[in-house]
């Protein structure tokens, strides 16, 4: 999945609010911004890191060798096992009911579209009913008994199955007790429609699936792709944490770049309020933050972050030309299937370019390390 840029900066975020909250990893010799805070609009939010030489304001020490202690993620057969259950159940709900097989029983190991209402004295239970629900029998979803009593029974033939709950079941109001699901088989799945289905959502150009072997392989190598991003993107997090310990400020930022951060870090706040239909010191106050307490913490450090970036880049040759910041955004925006015009009614240009800025760092800076 591509990442979407909801605010130019990750500690910007709601999770940011409640997993930064305490974080003693802060930057070397950073004071406190004791300024009242502004409010956006009086803020110049344009100006950014580009429009400075930051090796005037940060020295970065010796990034190539920042400890990153991380151990990759062991992908299991027990893993590729549930996502191939969760990646059978993706592709079950993007069958055509017209597909389904009704003119024979169903067997185990059939995945089934099913209607159930469970009752209790006569009485439907919260949570005991739905329609289409697809199950796979034998997968052990349901409680015992449930899947069993499927086996042999003819879609569209309506069935009672008087069970009993678990006594160790979650529920107190129905471990231990009898209970009965009527329920209604609505078709069969079968495996050649999820393999058609499946071949209908693959790219142009690549090999059609033709055996459930095929299938579940082409689940393992988008779960180990998938592995991969989440191994890189906790890596790039450990970067992020630990190159605050190599940079000292050597001198003080310009105030309006300074009021810059602090304006984003402010509309960022304010879309997240709106999103739950609080005003910004409602929200913050749920984290036990003020608005000039949340950017002390939070503008301040991010901007530190972006000039260290910058110097890294600058060493390295990866600041982008025009031309490549513009075909970043263009392809950027294809991505999304909108326009520049549409991107930018989120963030301005100069915004945009210190979001490659990060991005592009970061991956030179995880390429160093290798993830086996």
């Amino acid at each position: 999945m591509k990442r979407r840029i909801v605010a130019l900066f990750t500690v910007l975020s709601l999770l940011s609010l409640s997993a930064c909250s305490g974080d003693e990893n802060v930057f070397s010799d950073v004071s406190a911004n004791n300024t009242p805070v502004a409010a956006p609009a009086d803020l110049g939010e344009s100006v950014t890191v580009f429009d400075y030489d930051m090796s005037q304001y940060v020295e970065v020490g010796d990034y190539r060798s920042l400890t990153i202690d991380y151990e990759p993620y062991d992908l299991t057969e027990e893993d590729v096992d549930y996502a191939y259950m969760t990646f059978l159940d993706d592709y079950a709900k993007m069958v055509d009911p017209a597909k389904y097989v009704t003119d024979r029983e169903v067997h185990d190991g059939d995945t089934v579209s099913l209607n159930y209402c469970g009752t209790k004295d006569g009485v439907a239970f919260e949570g005991g009913t739905a329609e289409g629900y697809l199950l796979k029998i034998g997968s052990g979803t349901f409680i015992p008994g449930f899947e069993e009593g499927l086996i042999g029974v003819m879609p569209g033939e309506e069935i009672d199955l008087p069970l009993t709950f678990p006594e160790e079941y979650h529920s107190e109001e129905l471990a231990g007790q009898d209970v009965i699901f009527t329920c209604t088989v609505n078709g069969i799945i079968t495996i050649d429609s999820l393999i058609a289905t499946a071949n209908d959502n693959r790219d142009e150009g690549t090999d059609p699936i033709e055996t459930e072997e095929q299938l579940r392989e082409m689940c393992r190598e988008e779960l180990i792709e998938q592995v991969k991003a989440y191994d890189r993107e906790n890596v790039q997090t450990l970067i992020t944490q630990n190159l605050s310990t190599i940079v000292t400020e050597k001198a003080a930022f310009p105030q309006e770049l300074v009021d810059a951060y602090d304006a984003l870090v402010l509309k960022s706040v304010e879309s997240s309020a709106a999103m739950y239909g609080v005003d910004s010191e409602t929200l913050l106050s749920y984290y036990g933050y003020t608005l000039d307490s949340y950017i002390a913490e939070f503008s301040r450090p991010q901007l530190v972050n972006d000039a260290a970036l910058y110097v890294i880049a600058s060493e390295n040759n990866l600041l982008q030309t025009d031309e490549e910041f513009e075909a970043s955004l263009q392809e950027y925006a294809d991505s999304y299937g909108v326009t520049i015009d549409d991107l930018l009614t989120q963030l301005t240009r100069e915004e945009y370019r210190v979001y490659f800025l990060e991005e592009n760092t970061l991956n030179f800076l995880t390429d160093l390390y290798t993830i086996d």
